[in-house]
């Protein structure tokens, strides 16, 4: 799936993922804290999983 929003570069992240980290710089911040964050839960549940995939569907305007 390509992203709705053209990207200025072509460039890939750690992850494997676009670079987007130009189009909001402010939230670098918000961004790291939340990775480390992350990193130290090491596994989110399912319901939590299940409940961001759903609003990101419909953020997205994905109904499947």
């Amino acid at each position: 799936m390509t992203p709705r929003i053209p990207l200025p570069t072509e460039e890939l992240n750690a992850m494997g993922l676009p670079d987007t980290s130009m189009l909001a710089p402010a939230l670098a911040g918000a961004r790291d804290q939340l990775r480390r964050a992350a990193f130290r839960i090491r596994s989110v549940d399912a319901v939590t999983t299940e409940l961001v995939r759903i609003r990101n569907a419909r953020h997205q305007s994905c109904y499947f």
